[in-house]
Parts: C-alpha cells; structure tokens; sequence
C-alpha cells in the first residue's frame, strides 16, 4: 500500500507541471493598422484600428474604411494623440468615438483605446476612458508604455479592465546614435520596476516589422517600412552592424538618395522577441495570456507558436 501511494505521489509530481503548461494558454493575436481593411479568409484574433482622431486647428479624424466584413468578431481600437487629449474635452471626443463605433456592422465586447498620455493630459483620458465604461457597458482596455508602469504614482493607472504593455518604440527612433528603435531589450530592461505593484493586468504586444531610417548629416529625413537586409545588397556599403551608407546617389523605394546618406536598418528579430517574452513572462506570470503582435501583415515572418514554445 505504502508503495501504490508512493508512486501515486510521483506521478502527481511528475505531471504537475505539464498540467500546469497544458493550463497556461497563451494566445497568438495580431493588430490591424491600416485605414482600409479587406482581409480575407482570417482567422486569428484581430485588434483593428477604426479610428484615428487628432487636433491640428481643430478635432480631426480618419474612420478606417471597411471595404470586407470581418470574419470574425474583432477589437476596435481607436488611436487618440496626446496633444488631443490636450486641448480637447473628453465629452466632445467620446461623443465621437460613439457615433463611429456605431457605423460597424458586427457585435463586439471590447473597446482598445491607443494613448500616450502625459501628466497634463492624464485628467481628462481617464474621465474619456471611465465615460465609455458607462456609456458602452464594454470591455475597456488601454495601451501602457513602461515608463508608465515604471512611474506609475506620476503618470496614474488609467480605470480600465486590463492594459496591453507597448513592448516596441522604446528609443528615440530621430536619434542617429539608437541602436534599434523598434525593440531593445536593454533599454527595456531599466524599465522593469513596479510590475509587482502595478494594479492592472496585463496583455503584450509586441513587433514583427523591420524599418529603415534614412539620415543625412545624422539628420533624420524619412522612415522605410518593411524593408529588409537584402534591399541593401547592392548602392550601399554596409559600415556598422545596421548602418547602410550609399555608394552613388540613386533611386531607393521611390526616393532619391545621396551618395553618402545613411541607412540605419532596424528589424524585429528573432532572439530579441524570445527575451522580450521572456522577461515579460518573469515579470507578470499570474497574468499573462495573451500577446499581440503589431502587424498582421507581418504575421508569418516566424512561426509564432515555436517562438512562444521556444521562450517559455
């Protein structure tokens, strides 16, 4: 008897830990950021941008167009600037989000607002974030940045039912001397503070794109979205680990360039999204169950699934 139970125990030992994995499931889900959506056959989870609002002179917004009904049920999400949040009262930008939500033709649970907001703005988002509880009776959810979980007492926890951490644009994407705006886990890294604290459950987003900023003078004059090593194979001398400098002036994506400009190249790579997962998983592993990764388009740059297996 003593020996069944014996065995009986290491086997529950044994097993806890896959029943434990098999338990954690973590979801693959992607955002869709463009101002026309015609995807087709999709099946994944979708978070798409249905609203771009700013203020220039006056309150501006783009609506994104729908030329295809999604498959299947998806996350509104509206991207709001901060100067907006500035200088315009939340009941004038709710009463907009309401009457856009209402032009799309499918039933959804959930509203994502996008917003870097500043300590001068913090007021009136969260009175904007609070109203379309009330008044919408949905799931609400709000973009974080880590410096905002990391000063959190300053920057306030916005009253939403759970965060999505903006794990990318971490540096300053103008600054010649950045070693890769997208995505670097060092500078991540001294943002780690306060997650144990931070009263808001968390969701992670994290990028697949790659970009190239073009410099003259160490001036910053345009960004390349979605350009890869090989488009630099050839009018270039590589002359730093992702630095691009131009052999003779010539024609680049539709633009003319100069001899001497310079490229710095910026990618998503495979290794920097594992530790990304990594600390992330170490730093908020009662909550962790969902990653979405900016953009859609991007979504078979890696297998995703052997990136989550492999970094966990």
């Amino acid at each position: 008897m003593k020996k069944l139970l014996f065995f009986l125990s290491l086997i529950i030992i044994i097993s806890f830990p896959i029943l434990f994995t098999e338990d954690k499931k973590i979801q693959n889900s992607f955002y869709h950021w463009k101002n026309t959506y015609d995807l087709k056959n999709t099946n994944e989870k979708l978070y798409i941008k249905v609203l771009d609002i700013s203020f220039s002179k006056k309150l501006e917004y783009v609506s994104t167009k729908f030329n295809k009904e999604p498959k299947n049920s998806f996350v509104p999400t509206i991207y709001i600037t901060n100067e907006t949040m500035k200088k315009v009262d939340y009941k004038e930008i709710e009463k907009l989000i309401l009457k856009q939500i209402k032009r799309l033709n499918t039933s959804f649970e959930e509203i994502q607002i996008d917003c870097d907001w500043s300590l001068t703005s913090k007021s009136n988002y969260f009175n904007l974030l609070q109203a379309l509880k009330k008044d919408t009776n949905k799931t609400i959810s709000a973009t974080i940045r880590l410096h905002q979980i990391k000063y959190f007492k300053k920057t306030g926890v916005p009253p939403v039912d759970y965060g999505v951490l903006m794990y990318y644009n971490m540096s300053d994407i103008t600054d010649f001397n950045s070693k890769n705006s997208i995505l670097d886990n060092s500078i991540a890294k001294k943002y780690h503070y306060n997650f144990d604290v931070y009263k808001l459950k968390l969701k992670l987003a994290l990028p697949l794109y790659s970009q190239a900023i073009w410099f003259r003078d160490k001036k910053p004059l345009d960004i390349f979205e979605g350009v890869i090593k090989d488009d630099f194979k050839n009018h270039f001398d590589k002359i730093s680990e992702n630095i691009y400098k131009v052999k003779k002036s010539t024609y680049f994506k539709g633009r003319y360039i100069y001899k001497d400009d310079l490229f710095r190249f910026e990618d998503s790579k495979y290794e920097d999204l594992q530790e990304a997962i990594k600390d992330f998983y170490s730093l908020n592993v009662d909550s962790f169950n969902e990653i979405i990764y900016y953009r859609y388009s991007y979504k078979n740059k890696y297998n995703l699934s052997q990136l989550l297996k492999e970094s966990l």
